[in-house]
């Protein structure tokens, strides 16, 4: 017997496309087009994606659902059991590569481990996890990346003004370019611009590389062939013989971890930053964990779970990908017997799943005890790392790099909102934070 699942009508349709698919492609799929972010934080735009969902979920139930997006119709998958079945079933028979993604990221990644099938993803897969010490509790060059990230913030602290979203994201560029290529890219910022122009061109989904990409991977394949012994780099040689007569393009797969590390993180620390600002007692517990200890040691990075806590709920409540897709492999079928035809786009909403107030009894307010004492790092609903075999091998290093960066900067100053959104306890906190509005002033503690 063939069941199918509920289809939301046409009128529901619109408006998902319009207040959910639309934005998230306009804001910029892969590279944020500022003036278009801070117009959508004028409107409460991600307010209205939350009600949107929200609104569909109540009127078609907890089990996944069709709705059409723009032309086409997708399965929005949102109870965590779901997400289960298709983040537990991916790359096959759920992929990560839908047509939108797989576009848009050719222009500047067109070799990335997301985008591969089958014995390439495999291949891809296992380098990512050995290069980044997925399996390890802390990387083997920590303590290295540790003295980076330190001497990153303290520049900072240097700065005799408020910090704006530029100042940290430049910072955080310069660090993710030595931990990834090495000090000889410390100053090389050629770089830096180049991706961002690459996924400025992944945001119109081209389908191919994008003008300048084969420059790019040359200048990437220099430095993989140059490795600095205390870099990622350092690294790339050994693993990629193991994979001799594979496709992994190792500098290829540099390019994820470039945009990840120097994009993605810093935003998440620039909101942490200005959520502890407005959290004196979560601020003043993340103090207490490094109080009298060294900070230049995998030891107490690693185990400031609480300061790791604040990171993670930062991404909770604020996703940095509000939507994101997968698509069937084969047909599927799901545990109640819905069969799911070959070809079919998969959506999970994080920016709802992640805030859904029926679910998540700490939805609106900031809630770091939950990634140490609670269940969130197990919580399905939570995917700003998504999860399954397809988790982000980078994960722990990411947090980690976060942490050894926070350390620096709040054990030595008091980070005060001088404008922005002001993300107090006691009330709901918002559902975006435009970075382009902070400005958050660095005191000396």
């Amino acid at each position: 017997m063939s069941l199918d699942f509920k289809h939301a009508s046409l009128a529901d349709g619109v408006l998902f496309s319009t207040q959910v698919a639309v934005p998230n492609v306009v804001q910029g799929l892969f590279r944020k087009r500022q003036p278009v972010v801070s117009a959508a934080s004028l409107v409460q735009a991600d307010l209205l994606a939350y009600r949107c969902t929200a609104g569909l979920v109540k009127r078609y139930g907890v089990d996944p659902f069709y709705v059409r997006v723009v032309a086409e119709e997708a399965l929005l998958v949102h109870h965590p059991d779901d997400i289960r079945i298709v983040l537990g079933g991916s790359p096959s028979p759920f992929a990560s590569d839908p047509d939108a993604k797989k576009k848009g990221m050719t222009a500047f990644q067109p070799n990335a481990l997301t985008l591969s099938r089958g014995d390439l993803w495999s291949s891809r897969r296992a380098f990512a996890e050995s290069v980044l010490n997925t399996s390890k509790p802390t990387h083997k060059l920590a303590k290295g990346f540790i003295a980076k990230a330190a001497e990153e913030a303290d520049a900072l602290l240097e700065l005799d003004r408020p910090l704006a979203w530029e100042d940290v994201n430049t910072a955080f560029q310069r660090l993710t370019r030595r931990v990834v290529l090495g000090e000889a890219a410390a100053e090389d910022s050629k770089i830096t611009t180049q991706l961002a122009k690459l996924m400025d061109a992944g945001n119109k989904m081209p389908g191919k590389p994008a003008k300048g990409y084969d420059q790019f991977h040359a200048l990437l394949a220099e430095y993989v062939d140059a490795p600095d012994p205390a870099a990622l780099t350092g690294m790339v040689g050994a693993v990629a013989v193991k994979n001799r007569g594979a496709d992994v393009d190792p500098a290829g797969q540099l390019v994820h971890w470039l945009f990840a590390m120097g994009d993605t993180l810093p935003a998440n620390l620039f909101r942490t930053i200005a959520v502890l600002a407005d959290h004196p007692l979560a601020l003043a517990e993340v103090r207490a964990e490094l109080a009298g200890k060294r900070l230049d040691t995998s030891k107490t990075i690693a185990g400031a779970e609480y300061l790791a806590g604040c990171i993670q709920d930062t991404m909770r409540l604020w996703p940095t990908t509000g939507l994101f897709g997968r698509v069937t492999t084969e047909d599927v079928r799901f545990s109640n017997g819905e069969l799911v035809p070959a070809g079919t786009q998969v959506l999970i909403h994080n920016l709802f799943n992640h805030r859904n107030r029926a679910r998540v009894p700490y939805a609106d307010r900031f809630a770091p005890e939950e990634w140490v004492s609670g269940d969130a790092a197990s919580d399905w609903s939570f995917n700003f790392f998504s999860h399954g075999p397809q988790g982000c091998p980078g994960a722990g290093l990411s947090i980690f790099l976060g942490q050894a960066f926070l350390a620096t900067l709040l054990t030595k100053a008091d980070p005060v909102v001088e404008s922005g959104p002001r993300l107090k306890p006691g009330k709901p906190l918002p559902y975006g934070v435009d970075l382009g509005s902070l400005k958050i002033r660095l005191r000396a503690a």
